[in-house]
């Protein structure tokens, strides 16, 4: 299969050149343009016609909902995957209705970024097999079934099960302050690094999100919130 071609819209040239660096660490992919306005945006969209844009959503001289929409409507091949700061209801659920494939919020994590593009070359794949559909094609294409977290034939490598259900467990408990990956490990007899590593996954399938916190001294916390309905 031809590598799937990406074109990066986003304002903050240090947050592209991220996504950028991101991108190139997984193979399968080219980033074939950056654009760091709308404008910018709507001529590469026009010149490289890409499979997949990275969008952000709030520029100095428009409004990638807009240019969402404007998408939908001039580029039907082309797919779009929301990466912004917005946590906004209304615009999220703008971005549904616009059929985004995913809508991922900053700060930009690699886990995470890359658990979405493997998803959609399987999208993609799984798409390109089907001639006419059944039920279960659409449940999965349309709502992205999944084995559980934690099946065994369902890991990476370097995830154990048991020691995964142990993580998932602690973290169907966690208060509104949220957990570290100290604490974490505490619980079940893991390091830092280990505990870290378990919840780091089950960040990148959904299940918990995380957030930077800043100390008195100024050093940052990484700590783990479960997602409502997770």
């Amino acid at each position: 299969m031809e590598p799937i071609q990406i074109v990066i819209i986003e304002d903050d040239e240090k947050i592209a050149e991220i996504q950028r660096i991101f991108t190139e660490k997984i193979s399968g992919f080219v980033v074939t343009g950056i654009a760091n306005s709308i404008r910018e945006g709507e001529e590469m969209l026009r010149v490289l016609q890409p499979d997949l844009v990275l969008l952000d959503i709030f520029f100095p001289d428009g409004n990638g909902i807009e240019l969402l929409w404007k998408i939908r409507k001039e580029y039907k091949k082309t797919d779009i995957v929301l990466i912004t700061a917005a946590k906004e209801r209304d615009i999220f659920q703008e971005a549904l209705r616009g059929g985004v494939f995913d809508y991922i919020l900053k700060p930009l994590n690699f886990t995470r970024f890359q658990n979405m593009l493997n998803r959609y070359v399987e999208h993609r794949k799984k798409l390109q097999k089907i001639t006419t559909i059944n039920q279960s094609d659409v449940d999965i294409l349309l709502h992205q079934e999944k084995k559980k977290v934690g099946s065994k034939d369902n890991l990476p490598k370097g995830i154990d099960p048991i020691t995964l259900q142990k993580i998932d467990k602690i973290v169907e408990r966690i208060s509104e302050e949220g957990i570290n990956a100290e604490q974490a490990g505490e619980k079940i007899g893991v390091s830092r690094t280990t505990s870290r590593r378990y919840l780091e996954y089950l960040v990148a399938n959904g299940v918990v999100r995380a957030d930077l916190f800043y100390g008195t001294l100024g050093r940052p916390e990484r700590r783990y919130f479960r997602i409502s309905g997770s």
